[in-house]
């Protein structure tokens, strides 16, 4: 019911009440799990209050036991990427203790798209490009294949690379054929 509560705050663009749901789930006794922690995450990543998330993130181990995954460090990725804090961003993905996953790497690819960050833009697409190709080696074309693809064509869009561009674009298409 709290994690649902903590959604629902967050969709309806109230996640600054979040907080005090927060607290009065701990009046109730209530622990939050995984999943409420990924809720509350959301919410502040909705509404902007970075600084707010980054303390919720490391209050998960340090006030309630609970060991951070794939899912929230995710969040404060979109979180900090929204904000355009790129480069802090990046750093907290250089610093995780698991490896990211293509979804996390795409968002940060996108937020160094939206600000301009062009050269991390590109590092981040074509690593995300490298992880797919591993994954999916002799596999047809995947969906979520095709989004790295984009995401790194805007990246050199956005820079002018337009022969890297069409490149990129012409390998798209021989890899659908495939």
């Amino acid at each position: 019911t709290w994690t649902s509560m903590a959604t629902g705050l967050a969709l309806n663009g109230r996640g600054d009440e979040t907080p005090n749901l927060l607290n009065r789930m701990a009046e109730s006794g209530i622990k939050p799990n995984e999943i409420t922690f990924t809720s509350l995450l959301s919410a502040y990543r909705h509404i902007g209050l970075v600084q707010e998330g980054i303390e919720l993130f490391k209050s998960m181990q340090t006030r309630f036991g609970i060991k951070p995954v794939i899912q929230h460090y995710g969040c404060i990725v979109d979180l900090l990427g929204k904000a355009g804090r790129i480069q802090e961003a990046y750093e907290f993905v250089l610093g995780m203790p698991i490896k990211p996953d293509a979804i996390l790497l795409r968002s940060l690819c996108n937020a160094c798209n939206i600000y301009g960050e062009t050269v991390m833009g590109e590092e981040i697409g074509k690593a995300l490009l490298e992880m797919e190709q591993e994954e999916k080696k002799n596999l047809s074309f995947s969906s979520s294949e095709c989004e790295d693809y984009v995401a790194l064509s805007n990246v050199l869009a956005h820079k002018g690379k337009w022969v890297e561009v069409e490149k990129l674009r012409n390998e798209m298409k021989e890899r659908r054929i495939k």
